[in-house]
């Protein structure tokens, strides 16, 4: 390519091809400019889920995956895929970084506490590496760990949180170990666009017991219903016992397992309990200090995390190979696809 001219890439995120009408936006909508491009330029059709970008067979593709695929012009392999692998082989147990936090917690005499969130669709999270995790625990003899609860309602049905805490209710119970203490919708625990307001609502419920309570997590799910807010956007809310006292709070020098493997949603709340520095909103004088977090993977060099499984690095990707060909190149995005035209790409 000669310097003197110009190619654009342009991702239409989510625009997809399908030939059926029915609940099709994009088939049903004037698209004449799509259209001419379609018909007077080459193109191709890729498959964008399952094996074909290193996701498990079926498994549904997402925004992440998608712009990761592209970038480096082969199929990688996500975390999804990975992590499952990780717990069927055993890897995933002799992990040096999740073995670290539970170890802390026995040695300091702490509390584990574990979140994410509390789905099986695969995007930002999965609910059995949650099961891992608490079978580690108890692998090893750690008696205090407690689970903050993120509800789906995005990747998953708008209303199925309380198949999701049921399941985790019912693993919890068979392993022995492993409490609900916080459940929150993901609109609040996994702002990625600086809406710090929301952030705050959920450091506030897991750190000091601030919020709504309830002795039932399904109980708050039916209590948001009854009110047409669904799992998404159910406000922060804090598990009490039976003297309306909080399930847990997390305290200084605990230690936090942070198991959604996609970054861009687990930046901000990460950085509440992780970073020193932290100043986007009053975490109050008595805020937990010293708290390790483990991240699952990593999120951000933002975040003062240690990572259970760090990134496989790419090589060749299209951004090094125009750099390394002495072009420039612009990337322009809204601010919540910032991440997958830079770090995903």
């Amino acid at each position: 390519m000669s310097k003197d001219k110009l190619a654009a890439l342009i991702i239409l995120d989510g625009f997809a091809l399908r030939d059926e009408e029915k609940g099709n936006a994009v088939k049903q909508a004037k698209t004449p400019n799509f259209d001419r491009y379609w018909n007077t330029y080459p193109h191709n059709q890729l498959i964008a889920s399952g094996e074909a970008v290193g996701l498990p067979d079926g498994q549904m593709g997402n925004s992440e995956v998608g712009h990761m695929n592209i970038g480096a012009g082969r199929i990688v392999y996500q975390s999804l895929t990975r992590l499952n692998i990780a717990i069927r082989e055993g890897e995933f147990f002799e992990n040096q970084a999740l073995n670290k936090a539970i170890d802390h917690a026995l040695t300091k005499n702490k509390a584990l506490h574990v979140f994410g969130l509390l789905s099986d669709g695969g995007v930002h999270s999965h609910i059995n590496h949650l099961f891992a995790v608490l079978q580690l625990a108890k692998d090893k003899g750690l008696d205090k760990v407690y689970v903050h609860g993120f509800l789906d309602g995005r990747d998953v049905g708008q209303k199925s949180a309380k198949q999701y805490i049921e399941a985790a209710q019912a693993k919890m119970d068979e392993i022995g170990v492993g409490q609900f203490a916080t459940i929150s919708g993901r609109y609040y625990s996994m702002d990625r666009d600086k809406r710090w307001d929301r952030v705050q609502k959920s450091y506030d419920a897991m750190v000091y017991g601030e919020g709504p309570t309830a002795k039932d997590p399904l109980a708050v799910v039916d209590e948001a219903y009854a009110e047409d807010i669904y799992d998404e956007f159910v406000i922060p809310t804090v598990m009490v016992d039976e003297n309306d006292q909080p399930i847990a709070k997390i305290e200084s020098e605990d230690a936090i397992i942070f198991y959604n493997f996609r970054p861009d949603r687990a930046i901000q709340i990460s950085q509440a309990f992780a970073n020193n520095d932290f100043s986007e909103f009053d975490r109050g004088a008595d805020a937990p200090k010293d708290i390790l977090l483990i991240s699952m993977m990593k999120y951000s060099d933002t975040v003062n995390a240690e990572i259970a499984f760090p990134p496989v690095e790419l090589r060749n990707t299209v951004g090094e190979v125009i750099a390394n060909n002495g072009l420039n190149q612009l990337r322009i995005a809204e601010t919540e696809k910032y991440p997958h035209v830079t770090f995903f790409m």
